[in-house]
């Protein structure tokens, strides 16, 4: 049986909630726009490109110059990133290391640029885990047909996702595979049949995932 696993990324393997927030307040402040607080920060990872923008820049109506405001912090956030990182969560690469024996690794973000997928694996090494990755914002698809592309293109026959919010258990449930919960990150009360606390916990739990 062929088997994988699909991570989200923010919230779920690195924490990268300060770097956000000195990107987005450099384009606020460049744009002379309201600063965006660390809540706001919190809130936003996970949505795509146009729900974020909303979110950081609320004053601005405009669709299109809100979108490239999106660019703007897409860019130095992603050049931010690869300068300084961000905090990958202790014990990933142990438990990545030993998922990888038995599953086939994946991420699927929100995230508008496969380069912020990539800057994760800058900062981490851990590209060598991974079979594959999709940034579905910049697919033009949601969390949840990304999903269903990679059982699709993978012929994986048990696939499960991690996640860490709301969203990524709705996207399960239309992607039709088996959700764990990562409590460790931005999400809150999030109703999930199998979660864990911590990375490490992971390898024991996706053995009784059905």
């Amino acid at each position: 049986m062929k088997k994988g696993i699909v991570f989200d990324l923010d919230g779920t393997l690195w924490d990268v909630s300060k770097v956000t927030y000195d990107s987005v307040n450099q384009v606020a402040k460049n744009h002379n726009l309201k600063e965006v607080t660390m809540d706001t920060i919190h809130s936003v990872f996970g949505l795509t490109k146009k729900e974020s923008v909303k979110k950081y820049f609320p004053a601005i109506e405009e669709v299109d110059k809100s979108l490239k405001l999106g660019d703007e912090v897409s860019d130095i956030l992603i050049s931010n990133l690869f300068e300084f990182g961000g905090n990958v969560y202790n014990g990933l690469e142990e438990t990545l290391k030993t998922l990888s024996k038995e599953y086939n690794l994946f991420i699927v973000s929100n995230t508008g640029k496969r380069e912020y997928i990539e800057a994760f694996f800058n900062c981490s090494n851990l590209k060598k885990y991974f079979v594959d990755y999709y940034a579905a914002s910049a697919l033009n698809v949601t969390k949840a047909e990304a999903i269903k592309k990679v059982v699709f293109n993978y012929n994986l026959e048990k696939c499960i996702y991690v996640g860490d919010t709301q969203m990524d258990l709705e996207a399960t449930k239309v992607a039709n595979v088996p959700f764990v919960y990562a409590k460790y990150g931005f999400g809150h009360n999030v109703n999930a049949k199998y979660s864990i606390e911590n990375i490490k916990e992971l390898p024991d739990i996706v053995k009784s995932v059905k």
